[in-house]
């Protein structure tokens, strides 16, 4: 088994990709493992068996399951890639991390409009659901009727990673906060922090969720998930005043805007309940 210890600090996000993904792998999937180390009995790798098989030093890969700055070929992360099975998102984010792109438009110029273009208001306000456009800070940059009306706080141009992580309204109104709600924004505003590290205005919102006690504990969570966003696939639990007393399940759809690079709509739309797993069927 990885021979990691648990930590009471955050971890950077390149280091919980790979260390969740070197824990989660079957040996007997990877055919050089055995060939390499012999017979295994349990899941996970350790840091020495993964370099082992990749060819490298003990010390390069512990480096780069750190997120320490250096130099990474792509070969050789592919080859981190498939022997630690990573899924597309998790291969994208450390291809971001190692490689400090911040997506595919970032050869072009920001273009960050505190007015977005007339036809994207155009679309925003023309959503039969809740929807809102935000900046790579979660600022709010439109809005429709619909949106105010279900979230209030939005008339005060309230940021929508703070309100979802440090206001108490947030905790009352997203049900399972902590467990269904929080943790991929989380997760998100941590990758973003790493990879802007020099944007002021983001870095004072990871401030405002350090000085709140239960945000800070989740930040500093080795659980947070490795693949930073909600999927539209999986839908949760709001508590909508104007719909009753009865909890409302949602799905989030987050859409880019091509034209407005790091900028990202999002639509709140009804969802089915989510199915939950059935209990063992007892053993005979």
């Amino acid at each position: 088994m990885p021979d990691d210890r648990p930590q009471n600090k955050q971890q950077p996000t390149l280091t919980r990709i790979l260390r969740k993904a070197r824990q989660r792998v079957d040996p007997h999937s990877v055919p050089e493992v055995v060939a390499a180390l012999g017979p295994r009995n349990g899941p996970g790798l350790t840091q020495a068996e993964v370099a082992h098989l990749l060819g490298v030093s003990v010390k390069w890969y512990r480096s780069l399951e750190l997120g320490k700055p250096l130099t990474f070929s792509k070969g050789l992360l592919e080859n981190v890639a498939r022997i630690l099975n990573l899924s597309a998102d998790e291969w994208s984010t450390v291809w971001r991390l190692t490689h400090g792109r911040l997506s595919s438009d970032t050869d072009r110029a920001p273009s960050y409009h505190r007015t977005p273009p007339a036809a994207v208001q155009r679309f925003v306000e023309g959503q039969p659901w809740p929807a809102y456009l935000c900046d790579h800070r979660w600022d709010l940059m439109a809005y429709n009727k619909e949106a105010a009306q279900d979230f209030p706080w939005v008339l005060d141009g309230a940021n929508v990673m703070m309100w979802a992580l440090t206001d108490p309204e947030a905790r009352r109104l997203l049900v399972e906060w902590e467990d269904d709600w929080a943790p991929a924004p989380m997760a998100l505003l941590q990758l973003q922090a790493e990879l802007r590290s020099d944007d002021a205005g983001l870095q004072s919102i990871i401030r405002a969720v350090h000085a709140d006690a239960v945000a800070r504990r989740l930040w500093n969570s080795t659980a947070l998930p490795t693949v930073s966003r909600l999927k539209s696939d999986c839908p949760r639990r709001i508590l909508l005043p104007r719909k009753g007393k009865e909890p409302f399940w949602v799905s989030l759809l987050t859409a880019p805007i091509d034209d407005m690079p790091s900028c990202h709509l999002t639509a709140v739309i009804p969802a089915a309940p989510r199915r939950r797993a059935a209990p063992p069927r007892p053993q005979p």
